[in-house]
């Protein structure tokens, strides 16, 4: 099949908001040794972000700033000493300088390589400004006994 540039094209944006997901999870993981790299998660975000984290019983609000703030504040507490995330499947539409992606990840918070990876579901939403994508929110979800995420999802 010819690729015409249109698709091309397509395939480069995909690729960059690729890229932007990968450094969202890698930056904001974490161990005794390494912080969240909160400069590098900065210059994935358009301005202050919007984050909604509903895998607990509460949902609980963010800007990127009081996101890193919390997450900081867990990690100097010693009630947080490890955290590492990573897409394992992903959909992205991309519609002129608009994208949404639906990121299907594994996460854990235990250094043990034995222990079960938790999985969840992520939505981002992305604009195209200054010729890079940037991510402008998140919502996340993880995966829980009664909400597993449905296999179509993961292919």
């Amino acid at each position: 099949m010819v690729q015409t540039t249109d698709q091309s094209h397509l395939e480069a944006q995909i690729q960059q908001i690729d890229h932007i997901a990968e450094h969202f999870y890698l930056h904001k993981g974490f161990d005794a040794e390494h912080f969240p790299n909160m400069d590098a998660l900065r210059e994935l975000f358009f301005g202050e972000g919007h984050l909604v984290d509903h895998a607990f019983a509460q949902t609980m609000e963010f800007t990127l700033s009081s996101f890193m703030q919390a997450l900081m504040k867990q990690i100097e507490s010693g009630n947080a000493d490890f955290f590492v995330q990573q897409e394992i499947a992903d959909r992205t539409e991309v519609y002129g300088n608009l994208a949404q992606r639906m990121s299907v990840y594994e996460c854990s918070n235990a250094k043990d390589a034995a222990i079960k990876w938790k999985r969840g579901i992520s939505l981002m939403q992305l604009i195209f400004k200054e010729d890079k994508w940037l991510i402008s929110s998140i919502i996340w979800r993880d995966e829980s006994k009664d909400f597993q995420v449905p296999e179509e999802f993961l292919s």
